[in-house]
């Protein structure tokens, strides 16, 4: 006759459980528990099985315990129990007809009306198709099976519970930087004006053609700063240009002195102290030129090109050279489409800034990022918690107002880790400092994340030799977790 009994075992954490009984209450279950750890990676299988004074076992037969853990097809057996009665154990001694399973956890003899307790201890690899399978337990009791064949005796038993591991949860650090504060916040306002001139002429007309837009222009990028009780102007410049056309002695009186009618005109209209307003000119803009038959399509191209490259060449003779190789119907073309546009005035407005409060900050983040240093900024972040939807509006604006800077790259790059947006980091991340510890941490993150193990370990190692220690310590030990914990 052959009987099952399924006994339970405690899940994970299920540690000092209350004591079970089954079998018709002669076998009892204490001290229950299934953990793993995830340094080593083992799965620890403990409790203690009570055979309770009132456990039938006849003197001619012999229990098998066999633990076991099964899951969509795979099975893993554990060491068995073996328990004899009293005249089965004496027949074993003497004839030596039954085997015992080699690995066999225990062989012992029932003792009648005796409460007898086995301290079951298993710890073996966890491994991944055990992540969400059945404890189970079978008891066969025989008279005259064959020990050796545990495949034989282990029956499909009944599931106890099912262990519930998931997937192993890595939480990465990444690394922000903090910026420096500006000991002087140094802005500058740049643009370029298109004044229109009477031939040869260097007098400023402000009402001629389309001067009155273009000094207006001009006058609202001053206003913008001279307005602002925030900031401070602190210099002007104002570079002139001509275009090729015509000789360039001339070109370079009319860039001089078209220059310095900017420069009255904006001195005069705001009583600047001329001390604040500095100029520079030049007489021919041949790099607006050079960009506009590079961006062209014209037939000889190439050949322009070439001319335009010749530093021997006189740029008089150049220019006229230019002319003929087009053609009159091409040049006319450059002289109506490209020239006017190589006429110009560009001006930079250097200016300060004074610091700002976190609330005030706040204030000006979205209507003038610009007047907020990058530590400004940070510390508004510091306000919100770390991956609201305001904490990342910061670092957005950060690197929209400081685009090549290599912390706001940085910190934008470690929002976006965090958010989950690895390409879009690794986009900011390439214009970090390559060399800076909080870089390497972070595309160690991302390795880690796409599963990169080694080069993420690389990256890590990196970082804590270019002297961070925190994030890639911590960083090391998610990576760990990872290493020893078994993949399908």
């Amino acid at each position: 006759m052959k009987k099952i009994i399924c006994i339970f075992f405690g899940l994970l954490l299920v540690l000092g459980a209350k004591a079970q009984t089954l079998y018709n209450n002669q076998v009892r279950i204490e001290k229950q528990s299934v953990t793993r750890n995830e340094d080593t990676n083992l799965l620890s299988i403990d409790m203690d099985i009570v055979m309770q004074e009132n456990l039938d076992l006849t003197s001619n037969h012999v229990a098998m315990l066999i633990p076991f853990l099964e899951a969509n097809g795979r099975t893993k057996v554990l060491p068995p129990i073996v328990v004899y009665g009293r005249k089965r154990e004496i027949v074993h001694q003497r004839n030596n007809t039954d085997m015992v399973p080699e690995d066999a956890y225990v062989v012992m003899r029932r003792k009648r009306h005796e409460e007898q307790t086995v301290n079951y201890r298993q710890q073996f690899p966890f491994e991944a198709w055990m992540r969400n399978a059945a404890v189970k337990l079978n008891i066969d009791v025989c008279g005259c099976c064959d020990l050796k064949e545990e495949g034989a005796l282990l029956s499909t038993g009944e599931e106890i519970t099912r262990m519930d591991f998931a997937q192993v949860k890595i939480n990465p650090v990444v690394s922000y930087i903090v910026p420096q504060a500006e000991a002087v916040k140094r802005r500058a306002i740049e643009g370029n004006a298109f004044l229109d001139f009477p031939v040869n002429k260097i007098i400023i007309y402000p009402t001629y053609r389309n001067n009155t837009i273009e000094l207006a222009k001009i006058r609202a990028s001053i206003d913008s700063v001279r307005n602002d009780d925030k900031t401070i102007i602190t210099g002007i410049k104002i570079h002139g240009y001509a275009s090729p056309e015509g000789g360039y002695a001339n070109n370079t009186r009319l860039a001089k002195g078209r220059t310095q009618s900017l420069v009255d005109y904006v001195t005069s209209y705001y009583k600047f102290d001329r001390s604040l307003i500095t100029s520079d000119h030049t007489p021919e803009d041949w790099a607006g030129f050079r960009k506009y038959i590079v961006d062209s399509s014209f037939e000889k191209k190439d050949a322009i090109l070439k001319l335009m490259d010749d530093t021997g060449l006189n740029l008089d003779k150049k220019e006229r050279q230019i002319a003929q190789m087009v053609g009159p119907a091409v040049y006319r073309k450059i002289l109506d489409d490209c020239y006017p546009a190589l006429r110009h005035s560009d001006y930079t407005i250097n200016y300060t800034v004074r610091g700002f409060t976190v609330e005030e900050s706040k204030d000006l983040l979205k209507k003038s990022p610009h007047l907020l240093s990058l530590q400004e900024m940070y510390r508004i972040a510091e306000t919100y918690q770390p991956g609201s939807e305001e904490f990342n509006e910061v670092f957005r604006i950060a690197v929209d107002t400081f685009s090549n800077d290599p912390i706001a790259n940085l910190n934008a790059a470690a929002m976006e880790i965090e958010k989950g947006d690895l390409s879009t980091a690794k986009e900011y991340l390439a214009k970090a400092d390559p060399q800076a510890g909080e870089t390497l941490n972070n595309l160690g993150v991302i390795a880690l994340t796409e599963g990169d193990l080694d080069a993420a370990e690389r990256y890590f190692n990196a970082a804590k030799a270019a002297g961070l220690t925190t994030q890639p310590d911590a960083n090391l030990r998610e990576l760990k977790k990872k290493r020893v914990y078994p993949v399908d």
